[in-house]
């Protein structure tokens, strides 16, 4: 009888692993999942700033100024969100 409560006694002492555990697989997904969506707002706010940085231009018709908007005008990443799909 004495080498069943030593077995007992040996499983009760290691099942408060399992929650730990647990709570740490949890917490890292959450944490995983606050990274993505922060990087995801991220670049949606820097093509925000491009689109704000296109929509302000010169009203002037002359060449001149159309040729300085156009220089201005950063057109390299535009498309980086149809890419990134």
């Amino acid at each position: 009888m004495d080498e069943q409560s030593n077995v007992n006694a040996a499983v009760q002492s290691g099942s408060s692993a399992g929650p730990i555990i647990g709570a740490i697989v949890i917490l890292a997904v959450v944490i995983f999942g606050a990274l993505y969506f922060w990087g995801q707002r991220s670049e949606s706010q820097a093509l925000n700033n491009e689109l704000d940085t296109i929509n302000i231009q010169s009203e002037s018709d002359t060449t001149a100024d159309i040729e300085a908007d156009l220089n201005s005008t950063e057109l390299e990443n535009l498309d980086a969100e149809m890419n990134a799909s």
